[in-house]
């Protein structure tokens, strides 16, 4: 009986770990070129719900159902794939895949450089883009009609309905090929449309813009769209009534919020006995850690005349106080005054 009990308790924390990281809450399925990949337990309770779900609305509609949850969890797992793909290209470590509800989730550690940040997160994207091409070219090339891939992306049964064979058939194979091709196309555009962590759309963006303002700058700015966008996603969801793009944009906006809360206490790290800096505003953290144009002048300034001041001490050594001109003995006039006020 201890043995069972022990057993059964190692396989539970095998799943939930020490239960305190909900999304630590799941099941291995295997491990491929060291990247291992795991479902979260959420994500097959969601799965079973949908199944069920179709199964109570049309019998038949189980087996359709069935299709289009493979055909899905294997085009986000391709896309992640991506993900850990271009992050090894760049020189990164990628090693774990979480698939849950609301997506796929990578672990990718690129190195600290806006440009393989940006590769990174861009081979996610590029799968799907290449996958809807060659799909696409296929569905054409079998049905010998464009418009089952050129349609109103809005009203999916459009292009769905001209996706049929010459007899105007739809054998089943066809609705697996379209339906793939329609989830690549979705896919991509939902993860660049919406500027909002974890999409890729909001770490793109904040790669672009670390090339241009810094990787602070560009992380304030990021987070500060990915609440907005977080805000408007809710309010679509609410609108169109889908459940799961209300739970992504809450989870875009928490995680927006939770990140720009470290951003301001970080600045609390640098000094810890600077409490009021944990009581900033973003614009004056910003003014506290970047120098202003002003103060990059007087740097400069400082710079160049701490060089002129050891050009002169170096001509005094070699040639003697009687080699200086009258402006070099003013600028060393200057200099002994100053040290001896500090």
């Amino acid at each position: 009986m201890t043995r069972r009990g022990g057993t059964s308790g190692d396989a539970l924390r095998r799943i939930f770990g020490d239960g305190e990281n909900p999304l630590g809450w799941a099941l291995t399925l295997y491990t491929a070129w060291g990247i291992r990949v795991r479902v979260h337990i959420f994500f097959l309770l969601y799965i079973a719900f949908e199944l069920l779900g179709s199964l109570v609305r049309d019998s038949s509609g189980i087996m359709f159902q069935s299709i289009a949850m493979f055909v899905l969890f294997g085009t986000v797992l391709l896309h992640e794939y991506g993900h850990c793909i271009a992050c090894r290209a760049v020189k990164g470590d990628a090693d774990d895949i979480l698939m849950w509800p609301l997506g796929g989730l990578a672990s990718c550690r690129p190195p600290n450089t806006w440009r393989a940040n940006l590769v990174t997160v861009i081979g996610g994207p590029a799968v799907n883009v290449v996958l809807a091409l060659v799909l696409g070219a296929a569905i054409v090339v079998i049905t010998g009609n464009v418009g089952a891939v050129v349609f109103n992306y809005f009203n999916a049964s459009e292009g769905f309905g001209l996706a049929t064979l010459d007899e105007g058939i739809q054998p089943l194979w066809l609705i697996v090929l379209w339906y793939w091709f329609y989830v690549n196309v979705v896919l991509f555009a939902f993860n660049m449309l919406v500027p909002m962590y974890p999409m890729d759309a909001g770490r793109t963006l904040h790669a672009v813009l670390w090339a241009r303002m810094g990787h602070r700058r560009a992380t304030e700015v990021t987070l500060t769209v990915g609440l907005v966008a977080a805000g408007a996603l809710t309010v679509l969801a609410i609108v169109t009534n889908q459940t799961l793009l209300i739970a992504l944009a809450l989870f875009g906006g928490f995680y927006c919020w939770q990140q720009k809360q470290q951003l301001r206490f970080a600045a609390v790290a640098e000094d810890p006995y600077d409490l009021a800096a944990a009581r900033m505003s973003d614009r004056e953290l910003r003014t506290r850690s970047e120098p202003t144009r002003a103060d990059l002048k007087r740097e400069k300034r400082e710079r160049e005349h701490r060089r002129e001041v050891d050009r002169i001490l170096a001509k005094i050594k070699d040639e003697g106080m009687g080699a200086l001109t009258r402006g070099e003995k003013k600028t060393l006039a200057r200099e002994s005054a100053e040290q001896r006020g500090r």
